[in-house]
């Protein structure tokens, strides 16, 4: 049987007849039938490939497709950029993250002229947001193929057995953590989270925000020499530290859900996006027994962390009317549709409107992710990490401050000025 979220429940056909030169822009292509495409280790990526065959044989265009882990291919495609070469055509981005310091450095190819041009496209279908975290100096720089914020994910079952209410607030979550590794006798893990340097500030980010703390301040400097700043480093790092997995400073998304499947953790604070890999029957252990809630609320609300995954076109690719045929196809409807049977919650307003996707968000599970889902649109923040043409190191910056704390070689106070001190300089630079 297949896994609810992994099956729309629908027969699909994909959108054919992608002719040659559909799309605008710049006509520089040589009329190539092949494009590379890298792409990271990622829910999207699982749920796309698979697919590829199909689109090859509708387009008659050969797709290439290289996967890295998400650091490996951040290195792959930031230097196969900076060499000017034309040996990747289409490559995954996060605007969020690298897609200020991309565009300034002209990496991307703009898809503007393509979409405009193509009848099929729709590019109205996507909402104002998640058009607006595409958009970089003017120009759209990627096409979004998905949408995914932070949630709480935890076992209905054991907080049953513990007679435990789930955690509402930042307040409450400690509390509960400690409740769970006491009547467990420190069998089950807690709470699993990131603690990898570059991965962090994602499930981090909400800990600031949920408390009225934003990245920077008005003037563009740095924020964390503000109280609420080191508050927020003691939370999350108090979490790992106290209650998280052993080795939890090496951990990203892939640790954490596989903790959690395997019914060794009582709660995960993860992406939306994770649901595929811990409600599938068939390497889940869990399922049946997840609960989802909102990111628990601070002085200042819930307010998770929300971003759009791209997928853009390098401007260095001589085959790009071949690579927009991809990215049109990959991010249509009719492919987004299909996408929702891996679990990826569309972006598109039309997709996620569809009765043959909302159908089947039939169990008390899925109920609640779509809640959290819409309520990490609604509300949540689009700035991962402090924003600028420095993005990547900022988000270092942040992510080894606060592994100092959870391994408590700093107190919060002191990672807070880490960071005040290593934010600086690099925020500068936007101003170059």
């Amino acid at each position: 049987m297949r896994n609810k979220i992994l099956s729309a429940g629908f027969a699909l056909a994909l959108v054919g007849g992608l002719a040659a030169g559909c799309g605008g822009g710049d006509a520089s292509g040589d009329g190539a039938d092949e494009i590379t495409l890298v792409m990271s280790n990622h829910p999207w990526q699982k749920a796309i490939e698979p697919l590829i065959p199909e689109f090859e044989q509708e387009s008659g265009v050969r797709v290439k497709v290289q996967t890295f882990a998400e650091q490996q291919a951040r290195d792959k495609i930031s230097l196969t950029l900076q060499s000017r070469s034309s040996s990747m055509d289409v490559f995954m981005t996060l605007p969020s993250r690298e897609g200020l310091q991309f565009s300034k450095a002209g990496y991307y190819a703009p898809l503007d002229d393509y979409m405009n041009k193509s009848a099929e496209y729709d590019v109205a279908d996507f909402p104002a947001a998640v058009k607006t975290g595409m958009t970089i100096q003017d120009k759209t720089i990627a096409a979004p193929v998905n949408v995914e914020g932070v949630v709480l994910y935890y076992r209905t079952d054991l907080f049953e057995k513990y007679g435990i209410t789930p955690p509402k607030t930042l307040d409450e979550l400690p509390t509960v953590a400690a409740a769970i590794k006491q009547k467990s006798d420190g069998k089950i893990t807690p709470i699993a989270l990131r603690g990898q340097s570059a991965a962090l500030p994602f499930t981090f980010g909400p800990f600031l925000h949920s408390q009225g703390v934003e990245w920077t301040k008005p003037d563009g400097t740095p924020n964390f020499d503000s109280p609420g700043a080191a508050d927020a480093i003691a939370r999350y790092a108090t979490l790992a530290k106290d209650f998280g997995p052993p080795g939890v400073v090496n951990n990203t998304f892939t640790q954490s859900s596989a903790l959690f499947a395997a019914g060794n953790a009582a709660m995960e604070l993860e992406s939306s996006n994770e649901i595929s890999a811990i409600n599938d029957p068939k390497t889940s252990k869990v399922v049946g027994k997840i609960g989802v809630l909102d990111f628990p609320a601070g002085s200042a609300g819930s307010k998770s962390t929300v971003l759009n995954w791209g997928v853009a076109m390098s401007s260095y690719s001589k085959n790009k009317d071949a690579a927009w045929k991809f990215i049109e196809w990959a991010t249509g409807k009719a492919t987004q549709l299909k996408l929702t049977e891996g679990g990826i919650a569309p972006p598109r307003t039309s997709v996620a409107q569809d009765k043959s996707y909302t159908d089947t968000l039939d169990t008390d599970t899925l109920k609640q992710w779509s809640a959290a889902l819409a309520n990490v649109q609604a509300n949540g923040s689009t700035e991962v990490g402090p924003v600028g043409v420095a993005a990547p190191e900022m988000r270092k910056v942040v992510g080894d401050a606060v592994g100092k704390a959870i391994l408590g070689q700093a107190d919060a106070a002191t990672a807070a000025k880490e960071i005040q001190d290593g934010l600086t300089p690099l925020l500068a630079k936007n101003a170059g």
